[in-house]
């Protein structure tokens, strides 16, 4: 771009391939120079006085971006636009949703989709640059979704809790939606963070008479975190449940195994249930499962230890 190149190079690397008309004329182009580049082609036009370099490809990404910097930092990008740029979903489709203050600049851009209300800092973040709807108000304002189970699911293997949850809950209010956001956190109460994980408690409690904890967290030494998907504690005994989706990949099947042997070799009994063992055989795999706890309780594992604990 003539004379400026570093400069607009320095300004699209900060928006990751998008700069605004207002850092152009800053930059010192002059409107007729930043309209003949728009009508050369050398820049495209994104959204209304947001521009993209004819090189740049136009990705769901550079939408996110060129969203955000037209509206300014009172932008908050939420919705399934949000979880997808959590990664909680696979893709987005759609107008960009965001979430402006009450009496805030409008947008009537057939691309953006407008919700006013007012966010307070513990409901947003920022991620790669762009300021988006927190992880836990971001599963809620998916509630209604048709795959809002999975976006939760996938935020809580994240590390979402159901106490984050809760206390986005709080903050969400009466308002529209709100129903449907309780009962997607009253679902996973119960504990697990996947549908065969919550379906093997439950099972496991039925069929019981043992105390089962889901996600429980335990320290090995005085820096080893783990969470076990369903544990008792007591007889330190670990079931974990190897859903297709979160350990069929390589660097997962090798964190599964050292994981595993670290376990055993600090005196845990580590079992492995998979979703399809629990769907074609539910009460045999249960029964299994129910008789190495008796075997562990009847051998006395569990006397004289003391619980395990992050101190």
């Amino acid at each position: 771009m003539a004379r400026f190149d570093h400069s607009v190079q320095q300004a699209l690397a900060r928006h990751s391939g998008v700069i605004s008309r207002a850092e152009l004329l800053a930059i010192g182009l002059s409107p007729s120079a930043v309209n003949r580049r728009v009508r050369s082609g050398e820049l495209r036009v994104v959204l209304p006085g947001v521009y993209r370099p004819a090189v740049v490809p136009a990705t769901p990404e550079l939408r996110v971006r060129a969203v955000a910097l037209r509206l300014g930092p009172a932008c908050v990008i939420a919705g399934r636009w949000a979880a997808w740029w959590h990664g909680l979903i696979q893709a987005a489709a759609g107008p960009v949703s965001v979430v402006m203050p009450p009496g805030s600049w409008p947008s009537t851009h057939p691309t953006i989709a407008v919700a006013r209300r007012t966010l307070v800092p513990a409901d947003r973040t920022t991620i790669r640059g762009v300021p988006v709807t927190g992880r836990a108000r971001t599963v809620l304002d998916c509630a209604g979704e048709f795959d809002a189970e999975s976006i939760r699911d996938t935020a809580l293997q994240r590390g979402t809790t159901i106490w984050s949850l809760d206390r986005a809950l709080e903050r969400y209010g009466p308002g529209r939606g709100a129903v449907a956001a309780r009962r997607l956190v009253d679902q996973a109460r119960p504990g697990g963070v996947s549908p065969p994980e919550r379906d093997a408690l439950h099972a496991l409690l039925r069929a019981g008479p043992h105390s089962w904890t889901a996600g429980l967290r335990i320290c090995i030494g005085p820096a080893e975190q783990y969470v076990l998907d369903l544990a008792i504690e007591g007889l330190r005994l670990a079931v974990e449940v190897d859903g297709w989706r979160v350990h069929s990949t390589a660097e997962a099947y090798h964190r599964d195994r050292a994981r595993q042997n670290r376990l055993v070799e600090a005196g845990w009994t580590v079992l492995r249930l998979t979703p399809r063992q629990l769907r074609d055989d539910p009460d045999g795999e249960v029964a299994a499962i129910l008789r190495v706890a008796a075997k562990l309780a009847a051998d006395g594992v569990a006397a004289g230890r003391v619980k395990d604990g992050c101190r």
